[in-house]
């Protein structure tokens, strides 16, 4: 669906909207809001922020302009702006000074072999931004599978989708990131 038809469905019937918004984009507003929040906040307080964020949305859908952006990225500044706020509202009333952008917060470095942490660092933004590449659901399951340790079940519920379309869609996201890395290292490796 484009983001013209959704907007001809918002001016019929708001609610249905509203629930088709969140079947699209709910998976990637929950990855966005996680990645800013899961090194402070819990669970409950993940959910009421993606929560937020469509609250936000629609509140403020007017000011939605289609020929400025997409809907998905419109939100995407809206989910951002949302997490951020709310992690320096609960780091504030915790008495924790860091940031949301801090990428230490996200991926703490050791004191071991301080090159070897960047490259790990880099490797997994690299294959952060291949998995967000994915497009979604695939991306949103992934990241739900395998970074966050969900069971196929969850995800299906999270994302209003079955077990078994969740099971097979991950089947192939996979085989397409394993086709994407297998050819980067033979990338590398032919100019060794």
């Amino acid at each position: 669906m484009t983001d013209i038809q959704w907007l001809e469905i918002l001016k019929i019937s708001p609610k249905k909207a509203h629930t088709m918004l969140i079947e699209e984009y709910g998976g990637y507003v929950y990855a966005i809001v996680i990645d800013k929040l899961r090194s402070l906040c819990s669970s409950e307080e993940i959910e009421d922020c993606v929560s937020d964020v469509f609250v936000e949305v629609f509140t403020n859908i007017d000011r939605f302009d289609s020929s400025k952006g997409s809907l998905k990225s419109y939100i995407s500044v809206i989910a951002k702006r949302t997490a951020i706020n709310a992690f320096n509202r609960i780091s504030y009333r915790r008495n924790i000074s860091v940031s949301a952008d801090d990428e230490e917060t996200v991926m703490p470095v050791s004191a071991e072999n301080p090159a070897d942490d960047v490259q790990k660092k880099l490797f997994r933004q690299h294959l952060w931004d291949i998995v967000e590449s994915l497009g979604e659901p695939d991306s949103s399951i992934i990241v739900y599978q395998y970074f966050y340790d969900m069971k196929v079940s969850d995800i299906a519920k999270k994302l209003l989708m079955t077990a078994a379309a969740v099971q097979k869609r991950s089947l192939r996201a996979r085989q397409k990131l394993k086709g994407i890395l297998e050819k980067e290292y033979a990338k590398e490796n032919c100019y060794e």
